[in-house]
């Protein structure tokens, strides 16, 4: 049957013997492999080829059959079969051609095409035919499985291995291998030791990966790095640090005593032929074991550490990105309010913006929000620094002291925990020592039970030394703490302070900034750790200082236009045009950047609070002319103020003024007329009202038929009532 698939216009071409194995290993120790398989030549010679046509392509030594992109031999055999110069190919089984569906079909394809014969150890096909066809898939097919079998028992063997903590994992560099335990270990090398320890401290420190190469590079400081760590013998070499070697000690569990397996994925791209990496993440990992070997930090500095990553990339809506050299202050803090975006950090002549723009930058959107980073830096430091005061060094103290006796409560129950648990343990080896051994079902019992005590009490000492690691002292004493705090204002104004090291002393305090935009003014809202919320705001446009507006808005909350302007000129402080203030600058000035009052003309501006009137609105309010609410203030009936420049007289006004003077209140028959007390005393209505007001009586005016007269009540309603 052999001898009648092979025809005439096979023998006139090549016949090809493919010779492969899978592993380096085997090409050096599986020798009896290769005979059978260059065995293949002498039997293409018994079916008829001449020697001349007999090829082998041995390309592939070394190299798995499960994909054929990176197999030159066999990319060769399919150009040679395409070509039409092959007769037959020789394998000695399937498997030796491919492992892979895709790549035995293409094959097939092929070779049915170009009238190809396929020939292995068990006899020669015709992929033309269907039977030899059917059975050539079927050879595929199970060559196929027998990998995913292979395989598959090799990848659960390992992963039952690691599992247990026992498969041979390469270590990085600041890990070696126990040569008795046959376990990781701290490295003999102390200066191998200091060195990778250097590199948790000053992240620690700096809080960046950057700000550790900076560091390690203006100290002309170098790390240790494995030449080859595959090999038996590790080499050790120093080298410059880089970005990507102080990601790789800060990102690997390993460092704080982990045993992980599984931590990345491959995917392999048929069409690209090529392979991804995926790096899944600590919840999909296949193995996860804590305190398995010694470290150089705790799993809680670990997932502290990758806290700080996670919050220093500034692609992220939800991350504050890490603090830079920038003139903005609060970058990575401040959000808007109008739609809940993440605000960046644009730069325009000089200046710093804070600015809501990704739909504008996507969609062509108008600019959401924006706000000048300059004012809004010097409203946020003056709270931050009035809130880093001594009271607020003496509550952090004392809230440490109290963490300082939970902890010391907590490890002392530790501590007797573990005494309990070493005397049960002791007290079980004692029973299990006392037992007849010859008596095995009980001394049996009694090792159980003293094995289980003996886990017990590891645990417990392990949770004993955690708790004691877990708190690590401060580095500087309160002497030191309240020398920072009481002149950390002048270190900030001095420039003594690094401008990262201000935005990480602000983001120690607060966690964001709110800011919203109506009309001319921007109200930004400070959200503090601990969940307190400040409110500051500011215009939109300010040649001016910030710091002149902040105190303008103060004082406009007590003081008139005129009161406000002499107080800024005995400050010392000047307008925009460097001039003396005035009651009518300062009216501008409150006016152009919607400053509210108490003592503003304009409603919008008019404090909703507000507890004076204009004399005008005094009058409407008490259903008499202006002229009147005058000649009241004068003679000491109503309390208020009057600008010297403008003449405008604002009257203190309450619910009570109005109920005393609207001429609505009863007749009290405690109650005395002014009119009798002038003629009883033969004083002018003036000396009478001085009078009340210097024994705080109440002067009352009252409908007396068609007319109003005034009356005094020597004590007050209330506290008549008392």
């Amino acid at each position: 049957m052999k001898q009648d698939k092979i025809l005439k216009s096979h023998l006139n071409r090549q016949a090809v013997v493919y010779i492969r194995q899978s592993a380096p290993h085997q090409v050096r120790d599986n020798l009896e492999s290769q005979k059978r398989q260059y065995q293949l030549v002498h039997r293409a010679h018994t079916l008829g080829w001449a020697s001349d046509r007999c090829v082998v392509i041995d390309d592939d030594q070394g190299r798995s059959g499960s994909q054929s992109y990176n197999r030159p031999g066999y990319q060769r055999l399919t150009a040679l079969i395409a070509l039409q110069e092959v007769g037959i190919v020789f394998g000695l089984e399937v498997s030796r051609l491919a492992r892979n569906s895709l790549d035995w079909y293409q094959l097939l394809e092929l070779a049915a095409a170009f009238d190809v014969l396929i020939a292995d150890e068990d006899g020669v096909y015709d992929p033309a035919e269907f039977n030899d066809r059917l059975l050539l898939g079927l050879k595929g097919t199970i060559s196929e499985v027998e990998l995913y079998q292979i395989r598959s028992r090799l990848l659960r063997g390992r992963l039952n291995k690691a599992q247990r903590g026992e498969l041979r994992l390469n270590l990085p560099v600041g890990l070696e291998r126990d040569p008795v335990i046959d376990q990781p270990r701290l490295p003999a090398d102390q200066s191998v030791r200091r060195a990778v320890a250097s590199v948790f401290t000053l992240f620690r420190q700096h809080r960046s990966l950057r700000g550790v190469l900076n560091f390690l590079r203006r100290n002309q400081l170098q790390l240790p790095y494995l030449q080859d760590r595959r090999a038996d013998q590790r080499q050790i070499e120093w080298r410059q640090p880089s970005y990507d070697a102080i990601w790789a000690f800060i990102t690997n569990p390993v460092y704080a005593g982990v045993y992980c397996y599984g931590k990345t994925q491959t995917f392999f791209d048929p069409v690209h032929k090529t392979s991804h990496v995926r790096h899944r993440p600590q919840a999909e990992w296949d193995v996860f074991i804590p305190e398995h070997h010694p470290g150089y930090i705790t799993l809680a500095e670990f997932d502290e550490n990758q806290a700080i990553l996670a919050n220093n990339r500034s692609v992220g809506q939800q991350s504050q990105g890490a603090p830079r050299e920038g003139a903005a202050l609060l970058q990575g803090l401040v959000w808007c309010q109008h739609c809940g975006a993440k605000m960046g950090v644009r730069y325009s002549h000089g200046q710093a913006y804070y600015i809501c723009d990704l739909a504008h930058a996507r969609y062509g959107d108008p600019i959401c929000n924006r706000a000048n980073a300059k004012r809004l830096d010097s409203l946020v430091v003056e709270q931050f620094l009035a809130v880093v005061n001594q009271e607020s060094l003496a509550l952090a103290r004392s809230f440490d002291q109290d963490l300082s006796a939970q902890r010391q409560l907590a490890q002392q129950q530790e501590q007797d925990k573990v005494q309990r648990l070493s005397y049960e343990a002791d007290l079980a080896r004692r029973r299990y020592e006392a037992v007849d051994p010859a008596n095995r079902l009980v001394a049996q019992t009694l090792e159980t039970e003293w094995n289980q005590r003996l886990n017990a009490l590891q645990a417990g000492q392990k949770t004993y030394q955690a708790q004691k690691l877990a708190a690590p002292p401060l580095h500087s004493t309160l002497a030191d703490m309240e020398k920072v705090v009481t002149h950390l204002k002048d270190y900030w104004q001095t420039q003594q302070i690094a401008m990262q090291e201000k935005k990480e002393l602000l983001r120690c305090l607060l966690e964001r900034v709110f800011i919203k935009k109506e009309a001319k003014l921007i109200y930004s809202q400070l959200q503090w750790y601990g969940g307190a919320i400040s409110q500051v705001s500011f215009p939109k446009y300010l040649a001016s200082d910030p710091g002149l507006y902040q105190l303008i808005l103060k004082l406009a909350q007590t003081q008139t236009n005129e009161e406000i302007a002499q107080h800024l000129n005995q400050s010392g402080l000047k307008t925009f045009t460097n001039k003396s203030w005035t009651s009518s600058s300062v009216s501008t000035f409150c006016t152009y950047h919607h400053i509210p009052s108490r003592f503003s003309t304009n409603p919008a501006l008019r404090l909703p609070a507000a507890d004076y009137l204009t004399s005008a609105e005094a009058a409407t309010q008490l259903g008499v002319s202006q002229a009147a609410i005058q000649k009241w203030w004068r003679q000491g009936i109503l309390a208020g103020k009057q600008s010297v420049a403008d003449s405008r007289l604002w009257i203190q006004w309450s619910s009570q003024v109005k109920s005393f003077l609207d001429g609505t209140a009863a007749l009290d028959p405690h109650m005395v007329s002014v009119r009798s007390l002038c003629q009883e005393r033969n004083q002018s209505p003036e000396a009478i009202f001085a009078w009340a007001r210097l024994n705080q009586y109440s002067i009352f005016r009252l409908q007396r038929g068609s007319r109003y007269a005034f009356y005094i009540l020597p004590h007050s309603p209330s506290r008549q009532s008392n």
